[in-house]
């Protein structure tokens, strides 16, 4: 069984920063697997859409 849980930070929900000329972040939630206790961090499709497009033009 896994369940989506938020993530929890000091002064906010945990997030990354993001590669743009403007500092910007994206939320960051964890999936818990209640039987092995097994954790994995995701960011949303959107997100990570943003992220593959920061990541396309830091290489250019």
């Amino acid at each position: 069984m896994q369940k989506r849980l938020a993530t929890v930070a000091f002064t906010g929900p945990l997030k990354l920063k993001r590669e743009s000329v403007a500092p910007k972040t994206v939320e960051v939630v964890a999936d818990v697997d209640l039987t092995t206790g097994e954790v994995k961090l995701r960011v949303s499709d959107r997100d990570l859409q943003k992220l593959r497009q920061d990541a396309e033009h830091s290489v250019r």
